[in-house]
């Protein structure tokens, strides 16, 4: 069995302290149980303990990091009763690569639509400055200066506040599928994240989403059941920002990997994952979860079949997604019409493929 993270919370006359050790043999879980000892003859306060699983450790120092309080001041509000139950959370999916030309917005745009096809809610957020996604949804409009994620993740003027999720998504022409666009001004993103004195850049977007979620429940509003953020094809303090992002999920979060299975692709897919690792090591995370999603596939040719040799050797205990998105001429037309190849050829193989992903990913929440 794993060894997962524990914890105790445990409080004494006036002080609360979250102790951390390792546990063997102890299932990941919300259940929280509480140890209640009676006062004592001296009339002292009586002591409480919590034993909490990994995952709620890990909310609590998210929690405290948003707060400005120390683990022993949380602690204190925990058992006082003063944090109340979190909203239910989204399935939050990252899709990242290092390589360009591998899909990737088009995977984006197509699990959107097909999500919402399926009954669910979904908000896309686009983090990428090309804003291709955007532009792809209807929403993006490369003369405007409207807000952006940008505004969300860092100041874009002198002085300014911060934006919020709710403050720039937009509605989209499809059904239940909102988007948080990007554009030109979220090029220098990574400088402008590294450039701000404050600490926390690498968890802003985490914090936005759960902040969205809490809102969203506190006002009635039906929740987001899918976010899906887009990345840009390179490993910077956005991309940091959609690993970490997945902690405000559920446990059915996990990143995409798209791929085209070619030598290049292959040395990207190293650096992708060896910069999901490295984040979790930093966060003192276990790893998010991540799928390989083969995409512009040639099943006949003897290229294909070298190359996914060479990719099980690279990557010997990677994750495929079972479904596999081949090459066809409708996703360059889909693109240069900037339309999801969803609804521009939703007859197409690729198309019927695409489906079967989003079906694959709905059975992850089962």
């Amino acid at each position: 069995m794993q060894r997962l993270h524990r914890a105790k919370i445990k409080r004494n006359k006036n002080t609360a302290m979250i102790g951390y050790g390792m546990s063997k043999n102890q299932s990941e879980t919300k259940e929280v149980k509480m140890a209640t000892k009676g006062k004592s003859k001296g009339g002292e306060k009586q002591q409480q303990s919590l034993s909490l699983g990994r995952e709620t450790v890990e909310e609590l120092e998210r929690e405290a990091e948003r707060r400005g309080l120390n683990k022993s001041q949380l602690a204190d509000l925990l058992l006082n009763g003063q944090l109340t139950q979190s909203a239910e959370k989204p399935t939050i999916i990252s899709i990242m690569s290092y390589k360009g030309g591998v899909a990737k917005t088009t995977t984006c745009t197509c699990l959107a639509v097909c999500l919402s096809e399926m009954g669910y809610k979904v908000l896309v957020i686009d983090m990428d400055g090309q804003g291709n996604v955007s532009q792809s949804l209807r929403v993006y409009d490369p003369r405007s200066e409207e807000a952006c994620i940008a505004d969300v993740l860092y100041q874009t003027t002198p002085n300014g506040q911060r934006k919020t999720l709710r403050d720039v998504m937009k509605p989209t022409d499809y059904n239940n599928v909102f988007c948080v666009p990007s554009n030109f001004r979220f090029a220098d993103a990574d400088t402008r994240l590294k450039a701000e004195i404050a600490g926390g850049v690498d968890t802003r977007l985490c914090y936005a989403i759960e902040d969205l979620v809490e809102e969203m429940a506190k006002e009635g509003d039906d929740r987001f059941d899918y976010i899906i953020i887009d990345c840009g094809p390179r490993l910077d303090m956005t991309t940091t920002n959609a690993i970490v992002a997945l902690e405000a999920g559920n446990n059915a979060s996990h990143i995409i990997i798209p791929i085209k299975v070619d030598g290049f692709a292959i040395a990207g897919l190293s650096q992708t994952i060896d910069t999901i690792n490295r984040t979790a090591k930093e966060r003192r995370r276990l790893p998010q979860h991540w799928k390989i999603l083969q995409t512009m596939i040639e099943r006949k040719t003897s290229a294909y079949k070298v190359g996914c040799e060479l990719l099980k050797e690279a990557i010997p205990n990677a994750e495929y997604f079972n479904t596999k998105i081949e090459k066809s001429t409708v996703v360059p037309e889909a693109s240069l019409a900037m339309e999801p190849l969803i609804t521009y050829a939703p007859d197409s193989k690729p198309g019927m493929q695409y489906r079967l992903l989003a079906q694959e990913i709905e059975e992850m929440n089962a």
